[in-house]
């Protein structure tokens, strides 16, 4: 049924001037996902303002990043500040847009007031046997949009911080495959343990063509984007070995759903 609608919708698009209805909805498409708002703009500066002010970041490859928006942004995953990097330093047009599970960003309640009010979340209940035809419909309609799709295709959080990537999930490269979508590689080091004043980094890589196709396509995104991940994680940057870490138990946990056993990468 997912095929189907999102078929629907690539033909809607494509014979959008034959009425008037379908003409007056394509801008509409256009503006609210590919423009970011002016609220999120302002709470994206906020927040860059009080990253900066909180740690010493470094960003590379800004450069890479596609200046039209349908494509999709893939990260490693070490801890939740790694989204907030992403929507504080790329550019916030195109608009991001991150695939989440519902719990994650309602727990605790600050995630949950701050995706509310800032939206850009596609959220996914892992419980309903529907959830992956429901959020692949989402996904096309984001990118036919001209958003981008933002994702961890890990799937989970990384215990421990070691340069290596957790075995991807196959939805990366069905929504690469079905929507022909290049992909993005971002890289996150030093993230997952965090105090004051501390380096960390990302590293946008090179982008991966996007191709359309079936099950053999979406398996060689999958495997192509767990390759450009692996170029992409730098190591982590070097501290200042007389760092006396403040507040590191605080951000650490705030930023890090400890009560949750992680996997650890091979």
């Amino acid at each position: 049924m997912a095929i189907e609608k999102e078929t629907d919708l690539d033909i809607e698009t494509k014979n959008e001037t034959k009425n008037e209805h379908d003409h007056a909805q394509a801008p509409v498409t256009i503006k609210n996902y590919r423009q970011a708002g002016i609220i999120f703009i302002i709470l994206r500066w906020l927040v860059r303002l009080l990253l900066r002010a909180m740690f010493r970041i470094e960003v590379r490859g800004l450069e890479n990043l596609p200046k039209e928006g349908g494509y999709i942004f893939a990260g490693n995953h070490l801890s939740w500040i790694d989204p907030f990097l992403m929507l504080a330093f790329a550019p916030a047009t195109p608009r991001i847009y991150f695939i989440a599970a519902r719990e994650d960003v309602e727990f605790p309640r600050w995630r949950r007031i701050f995706t509310e009010g800032v939206g850009g979340v596609i959220p996914v209940d892992r419980d309903k046997r529907s959830a992956f035809r429901d959020v692949s419909k989402q996904v096309s309609v984001v990118l036919h949009g001209g958003g981008v799709l933002g994702i961890y295709p890990e799937g989970d959080v990384s215990a421990i911080e070691t340069g290596r990537v957790l075995p991807l999930k196959k939805g990366i490269g069905y929504f690469a495959a079905h929507s022909g979508a290049p992909i993005v590689p971002v890289g996150f080091s030093g993230t997952k343990e965090l105090w004051l004043g501390k380096r960390i980094c990302m590293n946008i890589g090179q982008p991966i063509p996007g191709r359309k196709g079936g099950k053999d396509v979406a398996e060689a995104q999958t495997q192509a984007t767990a390759a450009g991940l692996r170029a992409a994680i730098l190591p982590p940057p070097e501290q200042n070995p007389r760092s006396r870490k403040l507040m590191r138990k605080f951000l650490t946990e705030l930023f890090t759903q400890e009560e949750k056993e992680h996997p650890i990468p091979d």
